[in-house]
């Protein structure tokens, strides 16, 4: 695959932001509509959804959103916008963090479809540039960011979630690659993707040195995906079996005993983009709008209790949204041996969402087990029941919370 050599612009004479949005505004005007200014959550009118923490579509539906992101992904891709802070030699604009976020605000106020199942770009992109083999480290990101390859994770398995130290799927070396033997559990997309990254053990001595960071083939016949229910009803999830399904070696990222710090660079990343999500959403959760309606519906607003849970929750979001966003905690990082921000966002996440449900169950009772017919009560019951799986993904909170200890605040291994 050719690239462009374009050089990276420099400040002088990288194109302004207002210039940037002008050229981004006629190509958004042209390929897509203005979104509809969101109306004002009123009680009982209109379709009672809920909040949904995990995407569940049915396999019609979601194959056609699929098909829907990777041609927007291209179209914007192919017009300049799709990699916007890339470097040229690789289709990217060369442009900066600056035009990067003036975009997305804009971008924002049209509707385009869903992104949700690229989120891992900007993830693996730099992992893949700084670790993978010649063949790969060009053509992947690219492909990641066109849309033309959806990536998964393929990290935890049945007896190793938070402890990845216990991973007990193999990679055994053959000519030309290795053979991958296993079980995987929890991996968003696995029945979509193209490619996974894998963690496997490479050597039978304990440590860090006996893993490999793996990028497999999804498509092969050695891979098995079987979706896993959750207490929700839906599938968001799947268990992978690696039946000696094959990996060359060009696909190793790093060297065989690399797989413990790329991975770990690769959770660092994707924490880091984690406490924002839900603020994103539309649900009205994270501003309080929908919590609050709810307190009023259910006549509990006079109820000082509930009044200061919900005043905590509400500034626990608010609190999680000024730590993404600004970056503030991020000039005292120099001073710590990691950046607590992403560990920060995540477990504020988890410990936001957990008080939202908390509440949510404690002011409907019953009507959050049972439907009723009643607007706006049982259709609580997905965040209830989705919440708990938050404290799993990307890093259980209680790794978490030893993370912090140990990195951060430089206290001993328990």
């Amino acid at each position: 695959m050719e690239h462009a050599t374009a050089a990276r612009p420099t400040n002088e004479e990288m194109e302004s932001v207002p210039e940037f949005l002008r050229r981004a505004t006629d190509f958004l005007n042209a390929n897509c509509s203005p979104r509809a200014a969101r109306s004002a959550l009123v009680w009982g009118e209109g379709e009672d959804t809920g909040v949904r923490l995990w995407e569940e579509p049915d396999s019609e539906e979601e194959r056609r959103r699929l098909t829907e992101s990777r041609d927007w992904r291209r179209k914007k891709f192919d017009a300049g916008f799709g990699w916007i802070d890339g470097a040229p030699e690789l289709g990217g604009a060369g442009l900066s963090a600056a035009h990067l976020r003036a975009y997305r605000r804009l971008e924002a106020d049209y509707e385009t479809p869903s992104d949700t199942y690229f989120k891992l770009d900007r993830v693996l992109g730099p992992v893949i540039r700084e670790f993978g083999a010649d063949r790969i480290r060009d053509e992947l990101p690219r492909d990641l960011y066109r849309g033309a390859v959806l990536c998964c994770e393929l990290f935890s398995e049945p007896d190793a979630g938070s402890d990845l130290f216990s991973a007990r799927t193999r990679a055994v070396q053959v000519d030309g690659g290795w053979l991958l033997r296993g079980q995987k559990v929890w991996t968003s997309d696995a029945h979509l993707a193209d490619i996974g990254i894998v963690f496997a053990r490479t050597g039978a001595e304990p440590g860090k040195d006996s893993f490999g960071a793996f990028i497999l083939d999804m498509r092969q016949d050695g891979v098995r995906v079987v979706p896993l229910r959750q207490m929700t009803g839906g599938a968001a999830f799947n268990e992978v079996y690696l039946e000696d399904a094959f990996v060359p070696d060009s696909h190793v990222l790093g060297e065989a005993g690399d797989g413990w710090p790329i991975v770990r660079r690769i959770l660092a990343l994707e924490r880091a983009g984690i406490g924002a999500g839900l603020m994103r959403s539309g649900s009205g959760l994270a501003n309080g709008t929908r919590l609050t309606a709810l307190v009023r519906a259910m006549g509990a607003e006079n109820d000082p209790l509930v009044r200061q849970e919900l005043i905590r929750t509400i500034s626990g979001f608010w609190a999680a949204r000024q730590l993404t966003s600004t970056g503030s905690d991020r000039v005292a990082a120099p001073f710590y041996r990691t950046d607590p921000a992403p560990l920060l966002s995540k477990l504020a996440l988890s410990a936001n969402l957990r008080r939202a449900s908390e509440l949510a169950g404690k002011i409907l009772g019953p009507k959050i087990t049972a439907d009723t017919g009643e607007w706006g009560t049982f259709s609580w019951n997905s965040l209830v029941l989705g919440e708990p799986g938050v404290h799993i993904f990307a890093g259980t909170d209680e790794i978490i919370r030893n993370s912090i200890a140990e990195k951060v605040l430089g206290l001993p291994r328990d």
